[in-house]
């Protein structure tokens, strides 16, 4: 038997005693067809705060020996349904970075544009005010600074992309969607809030509604809420992932809004989750645990 919460979103439809019945499912609902819908970043965000940066990187952009096509079916099973017909996973498409077109920033007749932006940050505001070399020499030495870190950073780029295209040339019925941008600031070299990832995700959920009976979603983003009552209007149920802690509690992120506005939630054990995309993570905990106990 599964716990579901049965919402009633207009009291007026129950008179008399029938207001007073409690609801009781006794029976799972099946579904035939499933759609998982991954907010890619949204998911890497989450590993990173499952797992310790021995488990799990922050600087790698996924699990190397993650079980994918295990991971999904298993979510698919947990939702009562017969079929992953198709995992749609949401990417950026490109990234916006600042400064803007550092490389023609570069020519000697944009060097005064070049000083105006590289002076609205404070460390390279200061180092141009320090008089042991020129300005022009320092400014120079910036400006290949910063097209290197673009360099390296549309290499980076490039990698998270070939990544994508081996999970989905590996796994079974998996696709990845790019969508939108993200900002790369070249002189703090943080990278920023994502573009438009989640409008292709929103749009998807509705216009491929007609081939799912369930959409499943990873992501714990409330921008998504809309898109779901939508869905869920046109008569298919949707439920959303959560994981749990190693300590059991759930992870924190935001999801409580779209929790609320699904079907059901669905709560990945810390113990699954690592077990289909950190196995060697998982493997190194039970010898821990087996030179422990001996």
């Amino acid at each position: 038997m599964i716990c579901s919460r049965l919402r009633v979103e207009n009291m007026d439809c129950l008179k008399g005693e029938a207001a007073c019945l409690p609801f009781c499912v006794g029976a799972k609902m099946d579904f035939r067809k499933a759609c998982i819908f991954v907010d890619g970043e949204n998911l890497r965000h989450s590993l990173c705060d499952l797992f310790t940066s021995a488990e799990f990187s922050p600087h790698d952009y996924l699990p190397k020996s993650a079980a994918w096509q295990g991971f999904f079916d298993h979510l698919v099973r947990q939702a009562n349904a017969a079929i992953r017909l198709r995992t749609y996973w949401y990417t950026v498409a490109e990234i916006d970075f600042w400064p803007y077109d550092i490389k023609r920033l570069l020519k000697p007749q944009e060097s005064e544009n070049l000083l105006k932006v590289i002076r609205r940050n404070d460390e390279y505001r200061r180092l141009l005010d320090d008089n042991r070399t020129t300005q022009e020499q320092k400014l120079e030495q910036i400006g290949q600074e910063l097209h290197q870190r673009q360099e390296q950073m549309l290499a980076r780029f490039g990698g998270w992309q070939k990544v994508q295209n081996g999970i989905a040339a590996n796994v079974e019925s998996v696709e990845f969607r790019r969508a939108g941008s993200i900002r790369y600031d070249l002189m703090t070299r943080k990278l920023g809030n994502e573009k438009g990832v989640d409008v292709k995700l929103a749009t998807d959920l509705l216009t491929l509604q007609s081939i799912y009976d369930v959409a499943i979603i990873l992501s714990g983003d409330a921008d998504y809420v809309p898109a779901v009552q939508a869905v869920k209007d046109c008569g298919k149920h949707v439920i959303n992932v959560s994981f749990l802690k190693k300590s059991g509690g759930v992870l924190p992120g935001g999801a409580r809004r779209l929790n609320q506005a699904t079907d059901r939630v669905l709560e990945i054990p810390h113990d699954v989750v690592s077990r289909y995309l950190l196995p060697q993570a998982q493997q190194m905990e039970m010898t821990e645990h087996l030179t422990e106990d001996a």
